[in-house]
């Protein structure tokens, strides 16, 4: 009976040392369950951390780009008005610029006239002018030709020479002679 009491004793004993063994492996498994999951809140804590940085750093990137924006708009605002300046500006002096190419033109065309009317060919000239514009008014509505030197050519023709009327007298035919040969 002793040895059964001894051998009840040993599995009482090795139970015991088992129900022991499980308890602590399962405490340290937990432990070790606990110790990872501290683990994951400090390196989610970390992250949390990194992001809270970031995001107080993209405040403030926003809020330095927003004031860049800001002066961009000014800036922009300001060389619209200059350039509105600038193009009305340009437009006053090509109307200035107009104005006084027109009147040196008709200044031009003034001193012009004036020494054609004091030349000695005046008369010739006026006589030219005068026979193109009858011309154009006798052949306003005609079409397939133009008018040169006074006479109508048809397109492609050749125009035919011109046939002084005869002087009166002699006297003034010479002159005539005279201010032909000075044209050619």
């Amino acid at each position: 009976m002793l040895w059964l009491r001894v051998a009840l004793l040993g599995v009482i004993l090795a139970a015991v040392a088992a129900a022991a063994f499980k308890v602590t492996s399962f405490l340290q498994e937990k432990d070790r369950m606990i110790q990872e999951r501290d683990q994951q809140i400090m390196d989610l804590k970390a992250k949390v951390e990194g992001l809270r940085i970031d995001a107080e750093r993209l405040k403030q990137s926003n809020a330095s780009l927003e004031s860049e924006v800001a002066k961009k708009r000014d800036e922009l605002a300001r060389a619209e008005l200059e350039a509105r300046k600038i193009n009305i500006t340009d437009q006053a002096s090509s109307r200035r610029l107009g104005e006084l190419e027109r009147k040196l033109n008709d200044q031009e065309r003034i001193a012009k006239i004036e020494r054609l009317s004091r030349s000695r060919r005046a008369e010739l000239v006026l006589k030219t002018v005068n026979n193109s514009a009858e011309c154009e008014l006798e052949n306003f509505f005609r079409t397939g030709g133009q008018c040169k030197g006074g006479q109508w050519v048809a397109d492609g023709a050749r125009r035919s020479p011109r046939v002084e009327k005869p002087a009166q007298t002699q006297g003034q035919g010479e002159s005539n002679e005279t201010q032909t040969n000075e044209t050619r």
